[in-house]
């Protein structure tokens, strides 16, 4: 009989304890040449925010990075979810190849020409867009991950808690960014997943950007900057 009863508590504990929800996002970026020689960036961005579970997919592009042109063009947007095919995984497999096509020139996506002031741009006035079509494939090169755990707690009760994982690869771009060839034989691309683990934490919280994407972020210095710049307004 008591051991009936252990099982019936146990039981209830279990049906008492929510789901964790379990959300994941990429990220792939690069530095390249474009056919002038000047320094440009492309990002892309796909993420699942861990409370509505609606996932958006961010482009980014810019040719102001480093450039001796008196010009440069830069646009940032959202795009289809489609525009980003495939996925990152831990182990090496066909799978980890992301191809990106999407066309900034569409409604909603901001595309801007701007002066350069030693690599800033500045008095930026909109401009039409074009065609972004590129592949980033993982290399072995480089493998890395990050891990954190919080436990929340409010009123002095734990309420939940959040376990965020980052793997983080090397890796290689190829393609066209607005119709112009991105030329990345000396330049590395970044490819990371986070995956984010919730439980039982019993408020909405801000994700602009999920913690282990902003860290790479800020590790690609002015370009990956720019960019969080953008998700965080």
């Amino acid at each position: 009989m008591k051991l009936t009863a252990v099982v019936i508590f146990l039981s209830l504990i279990a049906l008492a304890t929510p789901a964790p929800k379990i959300t994941t996002s990429t990220l792939a970026s690069s530095l390249f040449f474009d056919p002038n020689g000047n320094t440009g960036f492309v990002t892309v961005i796909r993420q699942t925010d861990p409370d509505s579970l609606v996932t958006t997919t961010t482009l980014f592009y810019s040719f102001c990075v480093e450039t001796t042109a008196t010009f440069c063009q830069q646009g940032n947007g959202v795009v289809p979810n489609t525009a980003l095919r495939g996925e990152i995984t831990a182990n090496s497999s066909v799978n980890n190849v992301l191809p990106v096509v999407a066309d900034t020139s569409v409604a909603g996506f901001t595309n801007e020409i701007c002066e350069s002031d030693f690599g800033f741009p500045v008095n930026c006035v909109p401009t039409p867009g074009g065609p972004v079509s590129v592949s980033f494939v993982k290399t072995p090169a480089f493998d890395e991950t990050i891990e954190a755990t919080d436990l929340i707690r409010r009123d002095h009760r734990p309420t939940g808690t959040r376990f965020d994982t980052t793997r983080q690869f090397s890796g290689h771009m190829t393609g066209t960014v607005v119709g112009l060839t991105a030329n990345t034989e000396s330049i590395g691309a970044i490819l990371s997943f986070e995956t984010l683990q919730r439980t039982a934490e019993d408020a909405a919280q801000e994700h602009t950007v999920l913690p282990g994407l902003a860290k790479i972020l800020v590790s690609q210095g002015a370009a990956g900057q720019t960019v969080l710049g953008y998700l965080t307004k």
